[in-house]
């Protein structure tokens, strides 16, 4: 497929936020320009071909396939995206069903797969965390390259995984559905992103005299006990004392397609520091509503961001920061991270987390949510790195009970899911 390059660029805080409005249908140069950033080949170096999302040890077990319904240019039918040459293949006609009923009416539907074996043979019993991490980096990008294209790019939460297999021909099992992502313009340019909020609710005070049953004048009952049980009270958004209040972010104009494009792995920094309304800017633009799983909670080591002494921070959505603990932190972090120096020498540390509880409400689901949720996240660290200059690199490695005790965690209630260094790029 040509490269869509005439295409007006979206500068990257406006795309992460919402699609651009548009009525027309996608044109097949379009759709293969999403693909391109999602899981394209951008460069290649050294005999090695890098790709627009990044994978764990360089491994990419995931596949895309296309069930194209209204696209300009393109037979309706079932394709698959070869990245090698940037080309989609036909597979035949669209499938009936995909167990996905989300999606009937998308004038696109996206399905992502993950060859498991390509990151088993090296990750073993962690390989699944690792193809799904790699699956939300991925999905990150198509969901930005879609919002740049006018579509409202819409991960569908709950279909029938075998169904899915089935429909575009593969087994569910070396080579297992992990997302479907539906594609249709988005003619309000306003994007939904479903009731996974991060805002923090609490159950409610108790009245006295409730637990006998009758408050003072009203006769509650099992009824009223029931609805006071179920119901919740949302817990304040304004910084309190001791939170640490970052500066307003600063939305970044760097174009979506140079972004992803300009994106490498890089893995050594300057000794220098971070400015803190830089950090300020990319947590804005990683804290967004969440697409599948509100379970996530974002951490920080601060190692050299001016402004800010080093130690371990906890980001809250009303952008403002926690003091965990006032430390050196660097050395702890690295050994958390199997002893990674891009880890031990950062300027920061991303460790994203996830709240137990909050993740598996939704049973097993929960956990596979989680790690998309942390992948999106992580993609959108690792891009707001690039457009502002500066170098990041994600890491999937590391000691579960260590990385819980350095973001000070138990470990049973709160899983880390993901790392990633952030610094000064040595220009290298």
């Amino acid at each position: 497929m040509q490269r869509c390059k005439g295409a007006r660029e979206r500068g990257l805080s406006d795309a992460l936020r919402s699609p651009s409005p548009r009525k027309q249908r996608l044109s097949v140069a379009e759709l293969g320009e999403m693909l391109y950033l999602s899981a394209g080949i951008t460069a290649r170096r050294g005999g090695l071909a890098l790709r627009a999302s990044p994978s764990s040890g360089a491994l990419f077990p995931s596949e895309l396939y296309v069930l194209a319904h209204k696209v300009e240019g393109l037979p309706a039918g079932l394709y698959h995206y070869d990245p090698e040459h940037n080309r989609l293949d036909a597979l035949g006609a669209a499938p009936a069903a995909l167990g996905a009923p989300q999606a009937d009416g998308a004038d696109a539907a996206v399905v992502l797969t993950a060859v498991f074996r390509r990151t088993g043979y090296k990750y073993r019993d962690r390989a699944y965390r690792y193809a799904v991490a790699d699956a939300g980096h991925l999905l990150e990008n198509l969901r930005l390259a879609g919002h740049q294209a006018g579509m409202q790019a819409t991960l569908v939460a709950r279909f029938d995984e075998m169904l899915a297999a089935k429909a575009i021909g593969v087994d569910g099992f070396e080579e297992g559905v992990l997302a479907i992502m539906d594609l249709r313009p988005a003619a309000s340019g306003v994007v939904s992103t479903g009731d996974a909020s991060r805002a923090r609710f609490a159950a409610p005070p108790v009245p006295a005299g409730v637990t006998t049953g009758v408050t003072t004048g009203v006769t509650t009952g099992v009824t009223g006990m029931v609805h006071l049980a179920t119901s919740l009270q949302r817990l304040p958004d304004e910084v309190s004392a001791g939170h640490i209040a970052l500066p307003p972010p600063e939305p970044t104009a760097a174009g979506v397609t140079d972004t992803i494009v300009q994106r490498r792995s890089q893995r050594r920094f300057l000794d220098e520091p971070v400015p803190l309304a830089t950090l300020s800017s990319m947590l804005a633009d990683m804290a967004l509503p969440p697409q599948l799983s509100g379970a996530i909670r974002i951490n920080l080591v601060v190692n050299r961001v001016a402004g800010l002494r080093p130690g371990v921070y906890r980001y809250l959505p009303q952008h403002a920061l926690v003091r965990v603990r006032d430390s050196d932190s660097a050395a702890a972090a690295q050994a958390a991270a199997l002893s990674q120096d891009v880890i031990g020498n950062a300027a920061v540390v991303l460790v994203l987390s996830a709240d137990r509880a909050h993740m598996l409400a939704e049973g097993a689901r929960g956990y596979r949510h989680a790690f998309l949720e942390a992948g999106m996240l992580g993609e959108r660290w690792l891009l707001g790195a690039v457009a502002r200059g500066l170098a990041a690199c994600p890491v999937g490695g590391f000691y579960d009970d260590e990385a819980a005790a350095l973001i000070d965690v138990d470990g049973q209630s709160q899983w880390v899911l993901h790392f990633a260094g952030l610094g000064v790029s040595t220009g290298t």
